[in-house]
Protein backbone atom coordinates (compact mmCIF):
# COMPACT_ATOMS: atom_id res chain seq x y z
CA UNK A 1 0.00 0.00 0.00
CA UNK A 2 3.03 2.55 0.92
CA UNK A 3 4.42 1.68 -2.83
CA UNK A 4 1.62 2.46 -4.41
CA UNK A 5 0.76 5.36 -2.27
CA UNK A 6 5.14 6.70 -3.19
CA UNK A 7 3.97 5.46 -7.02
CA UNK A 8 0.87 7.95 -6.94
CA UNK A 9 2.73 10.97 -5.63
CA UNK A 10 5.80 10.55 -7.76
CA UNK A 11 3.68 10.49 -10.98
CA UNK A 12 1.88 13.11 -9.92
CA UNK A 13 4.90 15.12 -9.47
CA UNK A 14 6.71 13.34 -12.39
CA UNK A 15 3.58 14.26 -14.84
CA UNK A 16 3.32 18.23 -13.13
CA UNK A 17 7.27 18.58 -14.34
CA UNK A 18 6.86 16.68 -17.52
CA UNK A 19 3.94 18.80 -18.38
CA UNK A 20 5.22 22.00 -17.16
CA UNK A 21 8.29 21.70 -18.95
CA UNK A 22 6.45 20.69 -22.11
CA UNK A 23 4.30 24.44 -22.09
CA UNK A 24 7.96 26.09 -21.73
CA UNK A 25 9.35 23.85 -24.77
CA UNK A 26 6.26 25.13 -27.13
CA UNK A 27 7.06 28.90 -25.65
CA UNK A 28 10.42 28.19 -26.88
CA UNK A 29 9.45 26.18 -30.61
CA UNK A 30 7.55 29.33 -30.96
CA UNK A 31 9.59 32.22 -29.86
CA UNK A 32 12.60 30.77 -32.40
CA UNK A 33 15.08 29.02 -29.82
CA UNK A 34 14.69 25.43 -31.48
CA UNK A 35 18.12 24.71 -29.93
CA UNK A 36 17.09 25.28 -26.84
CA UNK A 37 13.58 23.64 -27.23
CA UNK A 38 15.35 20.72 -27.94
CA UNK A 39 17.50 19.93 -25.47
CA UNK A 40 14.77 20.63 -23.21
CA UNK A 41 13.12 17.93 -24.86
CA UNK A 42 15.79 15.86 -24.09
CA UNK A 43 15.84 16.97 -20.48
CA UNK A 44 12.12 16.30 -20.32
CA UNK A 45 11.94 12.66 -21.61
CA UNK A 46 15.34 11.69 -19.26
CA UNK A 47 13.28 13.07 -16.61
CA UNK A 48 10.19 10.82 -17.21
CA UNK A 49 12.30 7.87 -18.21
CA UNK A 50 14.63 7.86 -14.85
CA UNK A 51 11.24 8.75 -13.08
CA UNK A 52 9.53 5.97 -14.09
CA UNK A 53 12.65 3.38 -13.93
CA UNK A 54 12.72 3.99 -10.41
CA UNK A 55 9.64 3.69 -9.92
CA UNK A 56 9.82 0.18 -11.62
CA UNK A 57 12.39 -0.38 -9.16
CA UNK A 58 9.87 -0.41 -6.29
CA UNK A 59 7.91 -2.45 -7.49
CA UNK A 60 4.75 -3.23 -10.39
CA UNK A 61 2.18 -1.41 -7.52
CA UNK A 62 3.93 1.91 -7.38
CA UNK A 63 4.71 1.81 -11.54
CA UNK A 64 0.86 1.16 -12.24
CA UNK A 65 -0.17 3.48 -9.66
CA UNK A 66 2.12 6.59 -11.24
CA UNK A 67 -0.07 6.41 -14.03
CA UNK A 68 -3.22 7.86 -12.25
CA UNK A 69 -0.67 10.63 -10.85
CA UNK A 70 0.72 11.68 -14.23
CA UNK A 71 -2.55 11.97 -15.74
CA UNK A 72 -4.18 14.16 -13.05
CA UNK A 73 -1.51 15.97 -13.43
CA UNK A 74 -1.81 16.31 -17.04
CA UNK A 75 -5.12 17.46 -15.66
CA UNK A 76 -4.98 20.21 -13.65
CA UNK A 77 -1.60 21.11 -15.53
CA UNK A 78 -4.26 21.50 -19.15
CA UNK A 79 -6.38 23.93 -16.75
CA UNK A 80 -4.48 25.66 -15.52
CA UNK A 81 -1.81 26.63 -18.32
CA UNK A 82 -4.74 25.90 -21.00
CA UNK A 83 -5.90 29.33 -20.20
CA UNK A 84 -2.76 31.30 -20.43
CA UNK A 85 -2.44 33.21 -23.72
Amino acid sequence: MATALAGLLAGTLLGIAHFGSLWWNVRLYARGGALAAFGLQILRFALIAAGLWGLARLGSFALIASAPGVLLARGVMLRRLGRAQ
